[in-house]
């Protein structure tokens, strides 16, 4: 059977090897491929040029409304668009039913629970990108939260550390510590079934997988997987009709996930 730990390299070869690919893709490919436009129209091809004009200045405009947010470049949209309609039929046709069902047999006491015991087992994560950050106390808090919430917390089940000693957690990730060295985020990438991402918090996620204690246990990869599907399962049950009002409201869903996103993650590089 195959184990947590190969199941955790073929992840990050697969992963590295699209980023790769994807920033080999990006970088030839900053417009239409120049064959493409030998069978079009000059109409055609002038139109074309007038909307990558359009898309370059909506870029500069929105740099300019957020000042020190960098505009994220998005050269694999077509692909990314693909994914994003994929990761939203996934999410109506099957995980929302799934979550509603879930909801209906499990308490919300019991799966703020499990949301708290999985939200624990990324505590070293966390402790360790705050300390790469100089951030030396939180990176205290988040050891001292692990230790309680593992112990006293019932396995972290229950959030012991901020319920009786108002310690809460920083949010950290590899992603953050790259751009708090000054990583750009490349350019935006909409994985299928992880959804929206840029190259840099993509890498990060390859540090992540490395700090997770799942890497450390020995269990059959089907035990892994059950466990990952649950904790999104559970967040869904938590969190819907939070994804329904966003996107439905919105001119361009595909956009606003973006936009929103790039404002998220540059918020918490920021903090």
């Amino acid at each position: 059977m195959v184990k947590i730990k190969n199941l955790y390299r073929i992840f990050q070869a697969v992963l590295v090897l699209l980023l790769l690919h994807s920033y080999a893709w990006a970088a030839d490919s900053p417009g239409q491929p120049a064959d493409v436009s030998k069978n079009r129209t000059t109409a055609e091809v002038e139109a074309a040029a007038d909307m990558e004009d359009d898309a370059w200045e909506k870029d500069d405009d929105w740099e300019d409304e957020w000042g020190e947010g960098e505009a994220i470049a998005d050269p694999l949209e077509p692909i990314n668009r693909i994914f994003f309609h994929f990761n939203d039929k996934l999410y109506y046709w099957v995980l929302k039913p799934v979550a509603r069902g879930y909801s209906a047999i499990v308490p919300e006491d019991v799966q703020i629970a499990v949301r708290n015991f999985f939200d624990n087992l990324k505590s070293p994560t966390r402790a360790v990108n705050s300390l790469l950050q100089g951030e030396v106390k939180d990176s205290g808090v988040e050891v001292v939260r692990f230790v309680l919430n593992s112990t006293v917390g019932i396995l972290g089940f229950a959030d012991v550390a901020k319920n009786e000693m108002d310690l809460h957690s920083t949010k950290e990730d590899t992603g953050q510590t790259l751009g708090y060295y000054g990583a750009g985020g490349g350019f935006y990438i909409n994985w299928p079934f992880l959804g929206p991402s840029n190259l840099r918090d993509s890498i990060g996620l390859v540090g992540d997988s490395y700090l997770h204690p799942f890497i450390f246990l020995d269990e059959e990869w089907e035990i892994i997987v059950g466990a990952k599907a649950l904790e999104m399962v559970n967040h869904t049950a938590l969190t819907m009709g939070d994804y329904e009002l966003f996107t439905e409201t919105a001119l361009d869903p595909y956009e606003a996930v973006k936009d929103a996103y790039q404002q998220y993650r540059n918020g918490l590089i920021k903090e």
